[in-house]
Order: C-alpha cells, then sequence, then structure tokens
C-alpha cells in the first residue's frame, strides 16, 4: 500500500500595507517597503523555525510512540530465522545452503544467503482476531536467549505473549527443528472459541535469480511468483495479472507462495470452513539506474477460520522446492512445481506427470552418477530406446521414399500439365513399391517434443540443478543457463537480436549435425532450402536455452545420426544380397 501526501497551494491575502502604500506620501512607499519586506522575511523565517520544531516535535512523538523491541534469531542446519517482538513475526528466513548469484566483484563477489522474506516490514506469521491486527503489538519473548543455535538432534519451543486489553493471554508459539525447513506455529488464547481468526504470510516470497531488471535469456530467471491452495483433493494454481485482491471460501488445508526455486507454506494443523485471501501487489524489479524490467507480482495470503477450543495450529514450510524433499512432507507440496497449459489439449492434466516423471527420472539417475551433464546423456539414451520402434518404422519409410524419389520426379515432370494424373501415378508407385507415404519423417522429433518440452521446464524449475556442474561441459558453470563460452557485450552491448549476448559451442555443435541429419534425409528438391535453414533456425533457438537442454538435443541428434547410417548401411547390405539370393533361389527352381 502507498500513500501519497499532496500539498495544498497557499492562498495569499493582501493585508492593510498595500492600502496604506496606496495612501502615503511618495517619498515614504521605499521606506514602507523596505520594512515590509524585512519584516515579512523574518516572519517567514520564524514560520520556517516553528513548523521544523513542529514537525520535528511531531516527528520525534511518532517515533517514540511505536513499540521498539528485540529479534529472536533461531539457526539450525538450514535456516537462519528472525522473529521481532513487534507482532511476532518472522522478518528474516536466510536458507543456509543457497546463496544469491555471484554477479561480479566486491560486495557482489561476496556469497550470501537467500532470504525467503521479501517484505520484513510487513512480516510473516501474522494474526489477527475478531479484526484486531496484532502485527504492530508489542509482544514479550518469553526466554532470555536472543540468538538460540541448535543442533541436528534438538528442538526448541518458543512463545511470544501479549495481554490482549489487559485481560486475555494471546501467545504465539513457534516450534524448530534442528535439521529441517518446517516451523511449527500455533496461536494459543482461552479466548479463541467462535471467533474470527486470521493466520497469514503477508511478506511474499524473495525471487532469489533476480538481480538484474531484464534478461536477454529465454532460459528465464525470471519466474513469475503463484499462489498455490490444496483442499485434499487438488492443488490450484492462482496468477494474478494486476495489483488486486482476491477472496476464496473453501475447505483448504494449505496454501502457498512460490518463486522460481523456493516455496513458502502456510499449513493447517486440520481442515476446515475458511476463507483464503490473497493481495498481489507490486514487485518488479528495478536495475542500478533506476529502469523498470518486466512486470512482476508478489503476494501475501491469509487464512480466516472460526476458532475452536483455545488453540489454532499451524505449521510453515519455508525451504526449496526439491522434489524428493518437498515429497517426504506427504503434502502433495510437490504439484506446486508444474501447474497449467489447461489450453494446449489439456495439458494441465497430462503434463505436470510427465513433468514429473522427467524430473524423477533424472533426480534417481543423478543419485548414482552424481554428474547431471551424464545423467541427461543416459536419459537421451532411453529416450531414444523407448521412441526407436516408430522411429525405425519412420526412418525406413524416409529411405525407401528417397530411393524412389528420381522416379517420383519422372512422374511429376511427366504429368506435370495434369495435376490429377500425376498422383495417381504416385500413388500407385508407392503402393507398389509396399512405401507409406504417411509416414512422415519429422515423426522421432514429435515424438521427442513432449519430453523435449518437458525437460526444457525441469531444467528451468528443478532446484536441483541449480549451478550443476558436468564434466563433460568444464566451461559450463550452471546447465540450468545458457552456456557462455565468448561474451559480445563488448562489441554488442545490447547483444545480437535473437541470437543473445554470447556465443556458445554446444548449439554450433547441434547446428552442423542438423544440416547433415537433413543431408542424409531430404531428397526432394522442393524442401531443399530446409536443409540450410533449420539449421540455422535452431542455432539461434536454442543459444538461449539451458545448457543442459542443449546438451539433450546435441546428443540426441548426433544419436539420430548413427541410428540413420545404421539403417542405411543395412539396406544397401540387403540390397546387395538380394539379386544372389534370388539368382540361387532360381537354380533351386529349375533344378
Amino acid at each position: 500500500m502507498y500513500e501519497k501526501i499532496f500539498k495544498k497551494p497557499r492562498i495569499t491575502h493582501q493585508t492593510n500595507n498595500t492600502q496604506q502604500l496606496q495612501r502615503t506620501a511618495p517619498e515614504q512607499k521605499e521606506t514602507m517597503v523596505k520594512k515590509d519586506t524585512v519584516f515579512l522575511k523574518a516572519e517567514t523565517a520564524a514560520n520556517a523555525n516553528d513548523q521544523k520544531k513542529f514537525l520535528t516535535s511531531i516527528k520525534s512523538k511518532t517515533e517514540n510512540d511505536k513499540p521498539t523491541g528485540d529479534t529472536l534469531w533461531v539457526e539450525n542446519e538450514k535456516i537462519i530465522c528472525g522473529i521481532t517482538e513487534i507482532g511476532a513475526k518472522i522478518i528474516s528466513l536466510q536458507m543456509k545452503d543457497f546463496s544469491y548469484p555471484n554477479n561480479g566483484t566486491g560486495k557482489d563477489s561476496l556469497k550470501r544467503n537467500i532470504d525467503l522474506v521479501a517484505n520484513d516490514t510487513l512480516g510473516g506469521a501474522n494474526v489477527s482476531i475478531n479484526g484486531n491486527d496484532y502485527d504492530n503489538k508489542k509482544f514479550i519473548l518469553l526466554s532470555k536467549e536472543k540468538r538460540i543455535k541448535l543442533s541436528k538432534n534438538e528442538k526448541k519451543t518458543i512463545d511470544f505473549i501479549i495481554n490482549d486489553d489487559g485481560k486475555n493471554k494471546l501467545i504465539k508459539r513457534f516450534a524448530f527443528d534442528g535439521n529441517s525447513y518446517k516451523i511449527g506455529f500455533d496461536v494459543l488464547s482461552n479466548s479463541l472459541d467462535g471467533k474470527s481468526i486470521t493466520v497469514g504470510w503477508k511478506a511474499g516470497i524473495t525471487e532469489s535469480e533476480n538481480k538484474k531488471a531484464t534478461t536477454k535469456s529465454l532460459s528465464g530467471v525470471s519466474e513469475p511468483r503463484k499462489v498455490h491452495v490444496y483442499d485434499t483433493k487438488i492443488v490450484t494454481h492462482i496468477q494474478m495479472k494486476k495489483v488486486e485482491k482476491e477472496e476464496e471460501t473453501g475447505f483448504y488445508k494449505w496454501a502457498a507462495i512460490t518463486s522460481k526455486y523456493f516455496m513458502v507454506a502456510m499449513v493447517a494443523d486440520s481442515v476446515k470452513n475458511a476463507d483464503l485471501l490473497i493481495d498481489s501487489y507490486d514487485a518488479t524489479i528495478l536495475d542500478n539506474e533506476g529502469k523498470r524490467g518486466s512486470f512482476l507480482l508478489d503476494y501475501g495470503i491469509q487464512i480466516k477460520r472460526s476458532g475452536e477450543a483455545t488453540s489454532e495450529g499451524y505449521w510453515i514450510y519455508a525451504g526449496p522446492s526439491k522434489y524428493l524433499l518437498i515429497r517426504t512432507y506427504k503434502q502433495n507440496f510437490e504439484k506446486v512445481l508444474f501447474g497449467g497449459w489447461e489450453w494446449l489439449l489439456r495439458a494441465d492434466i497430462w503434463f505436470p506427470i510427465l513433468c514429473e516423471i522427467t524430473l524423477w527420472m533424472l533426480v534417481s539417475i543423478n543419485g548414482f552418477i552424481k554428474d547431471y551433464g551424464i545423467t541427461i546423456l543416459i536419459l537421451t539414451i532411453i529416450t531414444r530406446l523407448i521412441t526407436y520402434p516408430l522411429s525405425q518404422s519412420s526412418m525406413k519409410s524416409m529411405s525407401r521414399m528417397k530411393d524412389l524419389q528420381p522416379k517420383i520426379n519422372h512422374l511429376r515432370e511427366r504429368y506435370k500439365t495434369n495435376a490429377r494424373k500425376m498422383n495417381e501415378e504416385v500413388m500407385a508407385l508407392y503402393k507398389k513399391e509396399g512405401v507409406n507415404p504417411f509416414n512422415p519423417g519429422c515423426l522421432p522429433m514429435f515424438l521427442q517434443m513432449p519430453i523435449l518440452f518437458a525437460l526444457f521446464i525441469v531444467l528451468r524449475k528443478a532446484i536441483e540443478l541449480r549451478g550443476a556442474h558436468t564434466i563433460l561441459l568444464p566451461w559450463v558453470n550452471d546447465l540450468s543457463q545458457p552456456e557462455s563460452l565468448l561474451s559480445l557485450t563488448s562489441v554488442f552491448p545490447n547483444g545480437i537480436p535473437m541470437y543473445g549476448n554470447s556465443i556458445a559451442l554446444l548449439p554450433i555443435i547441434m547446428a552442423i549435425l542438423t544440416f547433415f541429419q537433413n543431408k542424409m534425409t531430404i531428397k526432394d528438391p522442393n524442401q531443399k532450402m530446409m536443409i540450410y535453414f533449420m539449421p540455422i533456425f535452431m542455432l539461434v533457438l536454442f543459444n538461449n536455452f539451458p545448457a543442459g537442454l542443449v546438451l539433450y538435443w546435441t546428443f540426441s541428434n548426433a544419436l539420430g545420426i548413427v541410428q540413420q547410417y545404421m539403417l542405411e548401411k543395412s539396406i544397401k547390405a540387403k540390397a546387395l544380397t538380394a539379386p544372389v539370393q534370388r539368382s540361387s533361389e532360381e537354380n533351386r527352381k529349375k533344378r
């Protein structure tokens, strides 16, 4: 919320001094003007001093009226959590195992833990009861320690207490485990029964990768934040388009806010009817020059329910969206990773499943290999084996089509004035030679497209691949980001349109392989331009894709060329042995 203060225009009234000047002798006017000028300057100065003193006293009084309190810091193996006594709110949640990207020298080169709290003024673990907001009220920390460090197997419960109207005590209780991203959060009071209790996370979530306002990379360090809601049956994904408020009613188990790699979820101990309140606000990033990047939204979530007995129980997950990790909580957290695409053949049903399978395979294989580059090669081989029967059939059809191309060209030339007759003769030739013209050569590519898209999304979204190295590409520091072998920014400060800011080696290799693959398969003169166009198109397209994805597609192309070569070699061998077999069969018949 932004508050604008408008200055009212000053209204100046004529005084009697002006009238007096009109009645005064000319020789006295100059003296009178000088006196009035001195008086007005003195009065203005006096008023300015008075106003300054007044404003200073008001500011001092306002600041003195604001409650002040200490901050408790709790550190375990995974997080460093800061909780202020003002509102007993979480104002910091640092991830010990994850730091912001290294973006330069000096201060920027120092590793800093990612803090998930985007707005520490609003904070998290907010509470209001019957509309009475406790965010700015002073709680008392029932602990003498201001910094607590937990060992791996240690647990700790911390209470913040406030006397509500001097009568009823309200306690906000936090519980920490020594080696977990889970934070227990309970609201305790003797007067909760039947009251409207709102618990929320207003602080939003930090986007860990957005260090610049704009990016030329299609891999997208910029990831729209989303809200996800689970009603014990399905996970609903919510993404707003503008700054607004939304309210929904249902039986909710949890509500979460996600960034590209991290998640903050408010999980209720029990499921009952509740109102879900979502506030979106502008979180657009500014660069060093104050220029705004692409419009981005962040969210605050609140869950309002009717209180029962003396407590309202929740817990908070605040950590990475690691697939195997969040699955251990058995809350369907993994469903926040991949969602949407309702517009594409109901891809919201089958595509997230494909993405989950792809991610599961990557993580599982890497558990043994310990190198995501080699893991991607293994996944490529598995993909080629799955699609082998159909791709082999398609390649055989293409090879036969290539052999028939001279005959087809002859028919086209012969019947070029009679299109109907030409088509009939061509189809008759296909039938005679046993070739299916509807078995397209691009079928293998289409078969791999869903997996390619799934891998593309996985490489963008999976934190497991964030900063992943491979011995196969020593110059690549992060398989989830585009490869950069040679920067072009010194020559082209804004990069080359569509191509990007740097030269990458893998896309060049892939473009060369695409050229040779097309050269092997395309013999139709009408498609000759595709031999040269497709490599250039793929080079420009893949130059800004994640290095892991380009590695997958490059290796897949190489395997496709090997498969095509082996097939053609086999066909030629059969063609050479066919006359010998026919002659031997004829000799046996003569005998």
